[in-house]
């Protein structure tokens, strides 16, 4: 007697235009039948989801990838930047989790009503915006917040500025877990920066090596001399646990997954690589000890987030000017091209010293403010 097999999931084939981005793909609709709605309360989408929107590169000799209507962030489809238009301001909205499926929304308020600390590195929220009516799994409500970019660009370029990165995403993770929070998915892409330090003019969503108009292309600047916040994002896995019972923090679900978790992203990013993202580094030995720790397969043999902040304000203080002000290179980069530029850098860092620029970045200290962050 032969096993049935499951029926087979028709999907809709996708379309040339479709594939070319001449007409707006499923989860874009949402955002142009919204547009007018959205405009009148106070946020300007980009051309492409204008009413009868036409892509500019039609009946003409464009590339199409040379153009911004081209543009689409498919990998966030419950997000879009916009202009806020009273201001200009970029900024960012998400099409939050009702109650019924996630604690976003609590979870996204309670973290945005404690952004005075200095040690909240949760993403802000301006405002909740109630859509006129839900979609068909509830989703009611757009959440207003800043705009952010990827942490990992540009590329490191000291020691100092990897012990900056590592010091605000331990202390903002500590912080969400003494108010009870377990994010339960701090991975590499729930982690961002403000773009304003290092941007002259905010990068585009969907292509950040061109700026936001697309009116060229976007240029960062060094983490050192411009410093930059980091944020934690994305709460529709999170949770706020009761400890009313005297339950140690560590053994509650999610605190322990996190520490792992953020172990892991420092683990791949700095120590290990990643085929998909980037390769090990030099000079990040002192990282080790820790990150294997906060990696442990059994979860009661890591620190809580409490240990692990206090543990590398030790590893920090031990590392001397010589070593923060260090290059942190490629492992599979040649030696020969990395002595070579040897005297470059530390020429550099010379004129860093000579102007009292701190070899750890401190995003406090910038003259011109953030974006709204």
């Amino acid at each position: 007697m032969s096993t049935p097999t499951a029926p087979r999931l028709l999907l809709p084939e996708i379309t040339e235009q479709e594939i070319t981005h001449e007409v707006l793909l499923d989860f874009e609709l949402f955002w142009a039948s919204h547009y007018d709605w959205l405009r009148e309360r106070g946020y300007l989408l980009r051309p492409r989801y204008r009413p009868g929107w036409v892509a500019s590169w039609v009946g003409t000799k464009k590339w199409r990838k040379d153009c911004e209507d081209y543009q689409v962030q498919e990998l966030l489809r419950s997000n879009l930047d916009a202009i806020r238009v009273s201001d200009g301001k970029s900024v960012m909205l998400r099409r939050a989790d009702p109650p019924s499926l996630s604690d976003e929304l609590q979870i996204g308020r309670l973290l945005s009503s404690t952004s005075s600390d200095r040690r909240n590195h949760c993403v802000p929220i301006h405002e909740n915006i109630t859509l006129p009516e839900p979609d068909l799994r509830g989703r009611d409500t757009i959440s207003v917040m800043p705009f952010l970019v990827d942490w990992d660009e540009p590329e490191f370029g000291t020691v100092g500025e990897v012990v900056d990165f590592c010091s605000q995403v331990f202390e903002g993770l500590q912080y969400m877990h003494n108010l009870n929070v377990a994010h339960n998915d701090a991975k590499f892409d729930n982690i961002m920066m403000d773009w304003f330090p290092l941007y002259a003019d905010p990068p585009h969503p969907a292509y950040r090596f061109f700026k936001l108009d697309w009116s060229g292309p976007s240029k960062p600047r060094n983490r050192t001399l411009y410093p930059v916040k980091y944020f934690f994002i994305d709460w529709d896995l999170s949770k706020q646990h009761d400890l009313s019972s005297g339950t140690p923090v560590r053994v509650q679900p999610g605190y322990g997954v996190d520490v792992y978790c953020l172990g892991n992203v420092i683990r791949k990013k700095f120590i290990l690589g990643d085929p998909r993202y980037c390769l090990p580094r030099r000079n990040v030995e002192f990282l080790e000890g820790l990150i294997s720790d906060m990696t442990q397969d059994d979860p009661a043999k890591r620190p809580t987030m409490d240990q692990v902040v206090i543990r590398f304000a030790e590893i920090r203080k031990g590392l001397s000017w010589w070593k923060l002000r260090s290059r942190v290179p490629e492992t599979t980069a040649p030696l020969l091209p990395y002595w070579l530029y040897s005297p470059i850098h530390w020429a550099v860092q010379l004129s860093y010293i000579i102007r009292r620029i701190p070899a750890i970045p401190d995003y406090t200290r910038n003259q011109n403010g953030h974006s709204e962050v």
